[in-house]
């Protein structure tokens, strides 16, 4: 959602990435499992503090995950989960995050089928497009998964080639 690391520019996320095609695919897999173990508690530590609203913690915090590839690390939150209630995470999240107009008309139905109007209410915190949780940690928390996944894959790789060696 919010920010990318871009690997056009020489950087040694792109040195990391280059090198790490040759090594071998039991090194790269352990490359990807100790850097989410390694990126899980950060990016739940980021959108905790963030949270600023019971909702904002059972949408988006509770359901933050981290998802590692041979070539992206992955910051995902209100996809995963349900509420107390039984209402799904992913369609409370979008509110949680950007917030939403209390003067919103809602069309609902009734238990018994009678149409009506509603008003969104104080559900959500005021409109914000850079969103409230998941946009501001990832922003700020992105220079660190990338050094984490740098030091990360340095530390494993040689600590597997030199077993093997």
């Amino acid at each position: 959602m919010a920010g990318r690391i871009s690997l056009l520019v020489d950087s040694p996320l792109r040195d990391m990435l280059l090198a790490a095609r040759s090594l071998p695919a039991d090194v790269r897999k352990e490359i990807a499992v100790q850097t989410k173990k390694a990126a899980e508690p950060i990016w739940f530590e980021e959108t905790r503090d963030r949270a600023g609203t019971r909702l904002q913690q059972k949408a988006l915090v509770s359901s933050a995950r981290v998802g590692v590839t041979q070539r992206n690390v992955f910051l995902r939150a209100g996809s995963v989960g349900k509420l107390s209630d039984g209402t799904p995470v992913s369609l409370l999240a979008k509110g949680a995050e950007y917030g939403g107009n209390p003067a919103r008309q809602i069309a609902q139905r009734s238990r018994k089928g009678k149409k009506y109007t509603r008003r969104m209410g104080g559900v959500f915190s005021a409109p914000r497009r850079g969103g409230y949780v998941f946009n501001p940690a990832a922003r700020d928390s992105m220079g660190r998964f990338q050094s984490l996944w740098v030091q990360t894959a340095i530390r494993t790789a040689l600590d597997k080639l030199e077993l093997k060696g």
